[in-house]
């Protein structure tokens, strides 16, 4: 079944033809390898990804402030629909300073003590609660939630502190803010509970805020006492909060990450830089549309779809102003993988499948169909050696062939790879090796078609032409169908040329499964495997059988 003889005959006939293919595979894949690794091709990818991942990054940065500086104008509008409770503060003030000046006209212009104030504010809250009770409640007020608020604003008011609806707002009104709040984030797509509560706390929060800090102007004679908490007093108070906010968020993540404390300030810096810009951009369409609004006769107030499209001025970036489609492309070119573009694609399934192509066609014909041509068959028959012995022989040099080569070209592979830096380099050892055994795998499959139609055939024109001319077929398919494969850009790609790989063999070579990590090169392999064998074995019987013109 096998003839060392036969063996060392095909080797010494074709050693030359396979060391120059070997070495010449193998110093074009090291040196693709080595100039990759060098030449830091990713270069122009990295920094186009860094500038869309940047653009991206602003985006989300201007997006969230805007959201956030909106979301707390609520309190705003929450305060501006007081007018009912704001009524409710003069039916306890004015009997409280009736009150307070009767006890002075009984006892010379004296102030009363804090007992007899809080005797008043007992005995107002009493007839408040006796006279317009059932009223307040009829308008859906809670009384339980609205005495003690009203309680509290008269003990302020009865130390001259004339915050209206100040205290109000401090308890009452920051639970309607609260529920307002929530309602209208659960009400957006993709809004979690979650993310909706931790929002709406994050109203209540800048209102308190605002109002603990209205009070500490107020006492501190910045501004008038008993001025409206008007809403340009607020909108400031919103605008700073949200920058700060975003200032401590981002430097408390970047000292988490690592960064020391002066890049965590800087870049803390530039994002809330970048929040005030948006709020800033958009609070002045805001007011462009109010004003729009004015001229037109109509009412002042901004429309929702106005404030969308403010917003969306606000939180424009530089990729929003590119084209969709140039932005696509840019984008997937700063997301495309060149190193598996070229190692992968361009190198193991083309061009460094080309020179093995080569020797395969150029040997299998030589083994069989070559020698029944020249007529040396004949003179090895005619010794004792069986036609199998022969084919079996023949077929497990091919094999044998092939498989030094790959085994060298992968150890050549190996050690380039850790020339340019081993696992840190784009493609690993584990890609490279699964690279090197699919490139096999492929020749085996191709080498047992090649070395099937030698056997078929006596003639070398019509081994070479069938087993050849397909072989070559595939590898044409292969090239003109990458420019159709998902590989290429999109602004490259010409979808109607992925029909090709639908042609090739070599398209069962799935380097694009391997560098992304999936298994479906796996079957693939087997099929590559499969197809090997059978046109082997196809070979060896067809040749026992066939009819030799010896």
């Amino acid at each position: 079944m096998f003839s060392k003889a036969l063996f060392k005959q095909s080797m010494k006939a074709n050693w030359v033809k396979w060391t120059v293919v070997t070495v010449a595979t193998c110093v074009m894949l090291a040196i693709v390898i080595v100039v990759l690794g060098n030449l830091g091709i990713n270069d122009i990818r990295d920094s186009l990804k860094q500038v869309f991942t940047q653009a991206d990054q602003e985006s989300y940065l201007k997006e969230n402030s805007v959201d956030s500086y909106e979301l707390y104008l609520t309190t705003v509008d929450m305060y501006n629909e007081t007018n009912g409770l704001g009524a409710m503060l003069s039916m306890v003030t004015n009997p409280y300073n009736q009150r307070v000046q009767e006890y002075k006209d009984a006892n010379g212009g004296a102030e009363p003590s804090a007992e007899q104030k809080q005797t008043f504010i007992d005995e107002t809250i009493t007839d408040f609660t006796t006279n317009w009770g059932s009223i307040i409640e009829g308008m859906g007020y809670n009384l339980e939630e609205i005495i003690p608020m009203l309680e509290g604003l008269l003990q302020f008011y009865s130390n001259n502190t004339t915050l209206q609806g100040v205290d109000l707002l401090e308890g009452y009104m920051l639970n309607e803010i609260y529920t307002q709040a929530y309602d209208r984030e659960i009400a957006k797509e993709d809004m979690t509970p979650e993310e909706a509560a931790d929002r709406a706390e994050q109203a209540r929060t800048l209102a308190s805020d605002a109002i603990a800090q209205y009070k500490a102007d107020s006492e501190a004679g910045n501004i008038t006492a008993g001025a409206d908490f008007d809403v340009s007093y607020y909108e400031s108070i919103a605008a700073n909060y949200v920058n700060e906010m975003m200032y401590d968020t981002v430097y408390d993540m970047q000292i988490e990450e690592g960064a020391n404390d002066d890049e965590a300030k800087q870049y803390a810096v530039s994002v809330k830089v970048i929040s005030n810009t948006a709020i800033s951009t958009y609070t002045l369409w805001l007011a462009e549309y109010e004003e729009d609004n004015i001229n037109a006769g109509l009412d002042a107030t901004v429309t929702d779809e106005q404030k969308e499209s403010a917003r969306a001025e606000a939180i424009e970036s530089i990729t929003d102003q590119i084209p969709e489609k140039v932005g696509e492309a840019l984008s997937e070119l700063g997301n495309m993988d060149i190193y598996g573009l070229i190692i992968g694609s361009i190198f193991y399934r083309i061009a460094g499948l080309l020179l093995p192509m080569v020797f395969v066609i150029m040997v299998a014909n030589g083994l069989l169909a070559g020698q029944v041509d020249s007529g040396s068959m004949a003179y090895v028959l005619s010794t004792p050696t069986k036609r199998r012995t022969v084919t079996v022989t023949q077929m497990t040099y091919l094999i044998i062939a092939l498989l030094a080569m790959y085994l060298l070209l992968t150890a050549v592979s190996v050690v380039s790879v850790w020339a340019v830096g081993g696992n840190s380099f784009a493609i690993n050892y584990s890609e490279i090796l699964l690279f090197n055994l699919g490139a096999f795998l492929t020749m085996f499959a191709i080498a047992g078609f090649c070395f099937m139609c030698s056997a078929i055939f006596n003639r070398t024109k019509y081994s070479m032409s069938i087993g050849g001319g397909i072989t070559i077929f595939s590898l044409v398919c292969t090239i003109l169908g990458l420019f159709g494969s998902n590989v290429v850009p999109s602004a490259m790609r010409i979808d109607a040329m992925n029909f090709f790989n639908y042609l090739s063999v070599i398209s069962l070579f799935d380097t694009v499964s391997i560098l992304d990590g999936g298994l479906s090169y796996l079957w693939k392999f087997a099929i590559l495997l499969g197809i090997g064998i059978v046109t082997f074995i196809i070979g060896v019987f067809r040749f026992d059988k066939k009819d030799l013109p010896l």
